[in-house]
């Protein structure tokens, strides 16, 4: 079965019966000794203890500006405790349209800006540190799709989003990298989420016969104009101890999922470039992925390319689920309604094995 996300070892489920991991020691993959660094189930979270924070110091609730091209699951937080969200249009290279978040800083500006390094390739945090900076504001830089810190990533923000539950084997995990300590945020209290739905599930996967399970093409949408399903918020912002645990042990090999990442893009590139009518949005071997993602000419490429990869067994996605607002001011985010429109996302994780996905990318209609 070739799934959308990465399949936990041996090791790392046998981590549940160890000793409890050190969440400060574990942080020490993304953050710096001297930052303060806090874990919750989901970063959706990480960010709603922000704007708490920030609330919490100047008495009121912060204006966040979030680009348009953005999921919007991952506001459900902040959209419960009132914040105000301001949608800033991107460009076709994914940066945000500097000269439009000028314009619509002349209204209102931010306070909390977040700046988000896409499927693992770097934005400029730069230009976007020097804007805040203009603006008064504080900067996010949301790393969710980024294995780990590199060149121009996860080293600019006052505050830093990491989500290692996006392309690690683990059930939760979402830090906040705190540099900014006057806007300091409050840790995750309550009880955690269970993980007991993640586990059976991958164990089934793993040992199973593949009819106990419906391949990964049955779940989330059928139809490329489908919004995608991100994954389910977790219900609450504490992260469980168990997940932790499997998580202390799926960052030992940072540097093979890394590399096992890269290869497997660069091969099923091999295969994808073939065709006419796409390229990559960013070269594979530049970055760590956490999606191959081919930029379709058109729409109906795009839709017709998901049905057939889909009917091949293939997961491939859409993404994001724009946020309501944007898509009902199409004049102003056509950038954003372009991109998911035309952008193809596809698993190159590194528990696939690449021969077996390229063989069925490559192979005859099913």
């Amino acid at each position: 079965m070739i799934t959308g996300a990465p399949l936990p070892g041996w090791s790392e489920l046998a981590a549940l019966f160890g000793s409890s991991a050190d969440g400060a020691a574990l942080a020490a993959h993304w953050a710096e000794p001297t930052e303060k660094t806090l874990w919750f189930s989901r970063s959706a979270w990480a960010l709603a203890a922000i704007t708490t924070a920030w609330r919490r110091k100047h008495g009121r609730l912060p204006r966040l500006w979030v680009p348009d091209y953005f999921c919007n699951a991952s506001l459900d937080p902040v959209r419960q405790a009132g914040v105000p969200l301001t949608f800033y249009p991107i460009g076709l290279d994914l940066a945000p349209d500097w000269e439009e978040c000028r314009r619509l800083a002349l209204s209102a500006a931010p306070d909390l800006f977040i700046v988000v390094h896409y499927f693992g390739s770097a934005t400029d945090v730069r230009t976007a540190r020097e804007f805040c900076r203009l603006e008064g504001a504080l900067l996010i830089e949301d790393c969710a799709h980024v294995l780990e810190p590199a060149a121009g990533i996860g080293r600019g923000g006052d505050f830093v989003l990491w989500s290692p539950h996006k392309l690690l084997p683990v059930p939760q995990g979402g830090l906040l990298v705190c540099r900014d300590l006057d806007e300091d945020a409050s840790p995750a209290t309550g009880p955690a989420p269970g993980l007991g739905g993640w586990l059976l599930k991958r164990v089934v996967q793993k040992l199973g016969p593949g009819w106990l399970l419906p391949p990964a093409t049955r779940s989330g949408p059928q139809t490329f104009g489908d919004d995608p399903v991100e994954g389910s918020l977790a219900e609450t912002p504490s992260l469980a101890s168990k997940a932790l645990k499997i998580l202390a042990k799926a960052a030992d090999a940072l540097p093979r999922v890394a590399a096992r990442r890269r290869d497997t893009a660069r091969a099923l590139l091999e295969v994808l470039a073939r065709q006419d009518g796409w390229h990559p949005l960013f070269d594979p071997a530049a970055v760590t992925p956490y999606r191959l993602v081919m930029r379709c000419a058109s729409p109906d490429i795009a839709a017709e390319r998901f049905t057939r990869y889909r009917r091949r067994g293939i997961p491939v996605e859409s993404w994001p689920d724009l946020a309501p607002e944007v898509r009902t001011l199409p004049a102003r985010h056509r950038t954003a309604l372009h991109l998911r429109a035309t952008l193809l996302c596809f698993p190159v994780h590194q528990t696939l094995e690449a021969g077996v996905l390229t063989r069925r990318c490559g192979g005859p209609e099913r």
